[in-house]
């Protein structure tokens, strides 16, 4: 099957369960392999795929490896999509996460312990 690159700039983009999240505004290739690394969506909401790396114009940035088809609609997988959420959110550094140091514990002088 052939697909003009001309239909696809304005082919939607739904989830396999149905979510419809925008339509396809472009593509990032891989400069030496050539292989499509992700697709550029316009969202149809500025609410939907919130977590999911976005270009500077708000568009929605969605790894190629999440695309499942591609006939009359680009149908991306909601996994993939989840897993890319969550490794776009930013991380707590180990030092920020751990509980402060306990203060130095004083021993008492000889004459007033127990």
């Amino acid at each position: 099957m052939q697909i003009l690159a001309s239909r696809l700039r304005t082919i939607g983009v739904v989830s396999d369960r149905g979510l419809q999240i925008g339509r396809l505004s472009d593509m990032i290739f891989d400069e030496k392999s050539g292989k499509i690394v992700s697709l550029v969506v316009k969202p149809i909401s500025k609410e939907s795929l919130m977590g999911v790396p976005r270009d500077p114009d708000g568009n929605v940035m969605i790894a190629f490896s999440a695309v499942m088809s591609i006939r009359d609609f680009i149908i991306v997988n909601e996994r993939v999509l989840a897993v890319q959420q969550l490794k776009s959110r930013p991380t707590i550094q180990s030092s920020q996460s751990q509980a402060p140091p306990a203060p130095p514990v004083q021993s008492l002088p000889p004459e007033k312990q127990p």
